[in-house]
């Protein structure tokens, strides 16, 4: 009996073995791992700039700077006075503009004065005509009477149509006169650079004394507004990046966070890799997308200045 549980034992094991060896079998041969982990967030050298772009400031006119009002880091209202060109000949002209103009608008006032007594008195002498008119006619006066109201009244309507005449042509020379000192104020109003909306002057870059052209370039000029940081993503995380992420701004090279924010701008197209690529021959393929991020704390970072920028996917 002992002898035969034995060799059953054995079979039994055998089987075992058997059914394992056949699990074993079904296995694949090569291990294919874990799946990729999922960045957690986007590192990237962004640039800092005001929400509304840097405004190149320049002049229309060719001059000599004359008077320099405000200087760079200054904050400038809408219309603030930056500096000023020289302005002898456009002043002198505008002066005489505005003279002339002054003259003929108090022709004007004149002649409207004039037209109105002639009405009057014409209104007047038409009435003297008609009612000797009807006394002529019932014998109560002379003709002689007669024919004096009639020149009367003939004269004054005369004397009002030439009157109007004088009127219509000193208004359409006031018209002139008028396009005229707006042309020489215009004139002269280009020769004051002003800013151009609420904001700061980032830059000046030049003094007294100096000859500008037209289209020179005299400095830069920041709108109000928030500050945002521009960044580029590469194609292989663009499409991770949505607007309303936050972020992180710090000093480039370091961990030290300057400020937070938020994605608040996200291209919808790949470009080539150009912001702050620094080599006109760099011919790396790469499709980047463009991100702004606007910052919580703009007194943090400075314009211009290129930072660190992470964005917490």
């Amino acid at each position: 009996m002992r002898t035969i549980y034995t060799i059953s034992s054995m079979l039994a094991l055998s089987f075992l073995f058997a059914c394992g060896g056949g699990k074993t079998d079904e296995r694949p041969a090569t291990d294919t791992g874990s799946p990729q982990a999922e960045p957690e967030r986007v590192v990237g050298i962004a640039r800092i700039e005001p929400y509304n772009k840097i405004y190149p400031l320049g002049a229309d006119v060719s001059g000599i700077v004359q008077h320099l009002a405000v200087r760079a880091g200054d904050s400038l209202k809408k219309g603030d006075l930056i500096l000023e060109l020289n302005l002898g000949t456009e002043q002198a002209q505008l002066a005489q503009s505005r003279s002339k103009y002054q003259g003929r608008s108090e022709k004007v006032q004149a002649l409207d004065a004039r037209c109105k007594s002639l009405e009057i008195q014409a209104a007047n002498a038409q009435q003297t005509f008609e009612r000797d008119k009807k006394l002529l006619a019932s014998g109560a006066i002379t003709r002689q009477a007669y024919d004096d109201s009639r020149t009367q009244y003939e004269k004054l309507q005369s004397d009002l149509l030439a009157a109007r005449a004088d009127l219509a042509e000193a208004k359409a020379a006031v018209g002139e006169l008028s396009a005229d000192v707006n042309y020489y104020g215009s004139l002269l109003e280009k020769r004051r650079i002003t800013a151009p909306e609420n904001g700061m002057l980032l830059s000046l870059d030049v003094k007294p004394g100096q000859s500008i052209s037209p289209g020179t370039q005299i400095g830069d000029f920041a709108p109000a507004g928030p500050l945002i940081a521009i960044t580029e993503v590469d194609e292989l995380f663009a499409q991770k990046i949505k607007t309303g992420q936050p972020a992180e701004i710090r000093a480039q090279g370091t961990t030290d966070v300057l400020t937070t924010g938020k994605v608040v701008f996200a291209a919808p197209y790949l470009s080539k890799k150009s912001i702050f690529s620094d080599k006109a021959d760099n011919l790396e393929d790469r499709r980047v997308r463009e991100v702004r991020i606007q910052i919580d704390k703009p007194e943090a970072v400075l314009i211009g200045s290129r930072v660190e920028c992470v964005i917490k996917l």
